[in-house]
């Protein structure tokens, strides 16, 4: 590690992914202010599946779509909402963010603080990638100022997960409802 992730929302430089369509819209809904776009992965090199106590969990095959919500310059973190082939959630994954921003093409960025939180339709929920953010303070890469708001950011939203997991799941469903 060398320097702060900066990740597109069109996944560009994935490898992975070998066709998609991208799609996006501004929300100003009651509970949503911001940008959504969805990705709809058409062809993949291959399924991607995660582990998490045990249970394997695919978020990448043909036909799968992840909806990512870029909420207004408040807020940080963007959350990127994993969907199978039959519109149905897999997981949301929320990704504590340094900054955002949106490239001379028009597309959304964000810089990663590494701390992710990831929450499941059964409302199982886990902080992961603690040793990533660790890593990014010891070798100069994040300052203290910012890896004390990364745990900040992902303390207050696994409060609120906690607390309401279903905020998310409910929100992602119904802006996932509203594209192809």
């Amino acid at each position: 590690m060398d320097r702060m992730k900066r990740k597109y929302a069109d996944r560009r430089g994935w490898r992975r992914i070998i066709k998609s369509r991208i799609y996006r819209k501004i929300f100003m809904w009651p509970d949503f202010h911001g940008e959504a776009v969805l990705i709809q992965f058409d062809a993949v090199k291959a399924p991607l599946s995660v582990l998490y106590e045990g249970v394997r969990t695919k978020t990448v095959d043909r036909g799968y779509s992840w909806l990512q919500l870029f909420p207004d310059e408040t807020s940080d973190f963007v959350l990127t909402v994993m969907f199978n082939h039959h519109r149905q959630l897999v997981q949301c994954y929320f990704d504590v963010i340094n900054r955002r921003g949106r490239g001379m093409d028009g597309i959304l960025w964000f810089d990663d603080l590494y701390l992710d939180l990831i929450l499941f339709p059964d409302h199982k929920c886990y902080l992961v990638d603690e040793n990533e953010l660790n890593e990014a303070l010891e070798s100069g890469i994040i300052t203290p100022s910012m890896y004390n708001r990364a745990w900040h950011t992902a303390r207050q939203l696994e409060t609120f997960v906690k607390r309401d997991p279903d905020y998310y799941l409910e929100l992602a469903r119904q802006i996932r409802s509203t594209f192809p």
